[in-house]
């Protein structure tokens, strides 16, 4: 038994090895270079970076756009790789990304028994060479710090250690951009997580502080930080992977969706709002069934599934955001392989790991241009590629909710039958 052991830790190794190998092989990294990288170095130096018209900050670090208005938590963060050159820090964050999606699936599988182990190595290695995961490591995302973020609450949640911190630590580094914290901290609150809440909150705002200050000096006073805002926000939203009116865009959230699927361009900031409060009803209303009104719910893979669903479709994402829907099924994946008498739940959402997995393998740049050599549009090829994850995520919400609803259906014929008798 010690030998088999042995060996599954080998092979997971090996894995993690091989698969790190040909990921670091092939990347960029100017995302966090724009968006992380040179807007620490500018803030420092008394520049904004994120105003459009501050031209001497483009010049100044070689950039072309203005930075992402990321947490500012996210720059004191990585601050210690604004010391290195462009090159390296670039290098730097394709390890840290590679590093952090292995984590957040040995977090999901535990490696504790040889199945567990021989489990993880192949599904670990099946989301490195998955198209959101790819994207992320090519542009040095930070998506993978989201995806270990939401793998360690949900991780630490289920195994009941680390009550205390890990749960929000976790949580913390789901909400390094505001689109994903948004929505994440008003789903603790819905599921009754005040103390996580509490502890994620406190410790954005303090790390926030010092980045905050920084742009307020640069910018100059608060009418200019106003103005700033509103002209990164409009610039960055025209951005052809932003804009709902290219038909090529990278948008996998609600209206994203509804751009790909019917051509319509619901931009502005009351459609996103709209959004985001039908989204979070949907979400209550959802989560009543699958607790059966229980006041604070079990952090099982079904509500992990569908936290990370309303996470997506609520606020803006792209395509390297995917990763957040493995985190559930994975989860799942992982209890199903583990556990003598898995639920009906479980074994759905286990399935529901391999289409979501295999989606994103076959969704691959080099795979795409193979579908596309078969003579398939290029462009259906595009939207299958951009939506069909988040509908397999929704897929999967209304599939646990049937299930559900049959079963407590089923338990009160059965209590029906006892008071007959």
């Amino acid at each position: 038994m010690l030998m088999e052991r042995r060996i599954a830790w080998l092979l997971l190794a090996g894995a993690v090895a091989a698969t790190s190998v040909v990921a670091l092989n092939r990347y960029d990294g100017h995302d966090f270079i724009y968006s992380v990288w040179a807007p620490i170095r500018g803030l420092l130096s008394g520049r904004n970076p994120y105003d459009p018209a501050n031209t001497d900050y483009f010049r100044r670090y070689e950039v072309p756009v203005v930075a992402g208005l990321y947490t500012p938590a996210a720059l004191l963060l990585y601050a210690p790789l604004a010391l290195l050159s462009q090159s390296r820090a670039a290098e730097a964050i394709t390890i840290i990304n590679v590093a952090l999606i292995w984590l957040g699936v040995l977090l999901l599988i535990p490696p504790r028994t040889v199945r567990g182990c021989l489990l993880a190595g192949v599904v670990g290695a099946l989301v490195i060479a998955s198209a959101p995961a790819d994207h992320t490591i090519e542009l040095g995302q930070l998506s993978a710090m989201a995806f270990a973020g939401l793998a360690l609450f949900v991780a630490s949640l289920r195994s009941g250690t680390g009550a205390m911190w890990l749960p929000s630590i976790g949580i913390v580094l789901l909400a390094l951009k505001p689109q994903s914290g948004i929505p994440v901290l008003v789903a603790l609150a819905v599921l009754g997580y005040w103390q996580v809440l509490a502890r994620a909150a406190a410790v954005l705002v303090i790390t926030s502080v010092p980045a905050a200050l920084l742009f307020m000096t640069a910018a100059g006073n608060p009418s200019a930080v106003i103005a700033t805002v509103s002209n990164n926000t409009n610039l960055l939203s025209r951005l052809p992977p932003n804009d709902l009116a290219d038909p090529r865009n990278l948008r996998i959230d609600a209206l994203g969706l509804v751009s790909h699927l019917n051509g319509l361009d619901l931009t502005g900031l009351a459609w996103a709002g709209f959004v985001l409060v039908a989204a979070t009803v949907v979400f209550v209303l959802a989560l009543r069934v699958y607790n059966h009104g229980c006041a604070r719910p079990r952090m099982d893979p079904s509500v992990a599934t569908l936290l990370a669903v309303y996470v997506v479709i609520s606020l803006y994402h792209l395509t390297y955001d995917q990763l957040l829907l493995y985190v559930g099924p994975l989860a799942a994946l992982a209890a199903v392989t583990q556990n003598g008498s898995p639920s009906r739940c479980s074994r759905f959402l286990a399935g529901g790991a391999f289409a979501l997995v295999g989606t994103g393998v076959a969704f691959r740049p080099g795979f795409r241009a193979r579908i596309i050599d078969l003579g398939i549009s290029d462009l259906i090829v595009h939207k299958a590629w951009v939506i069909m994850p988040t509908l397999i995520g929704i897929l999967l919400v209304c599939g646990v909710i049937a299930l559900r609803e049959r079963a407590s259906y089923s338990h009160a014929s059965f209590d029906l039958a006892d008071r007959i008798a």
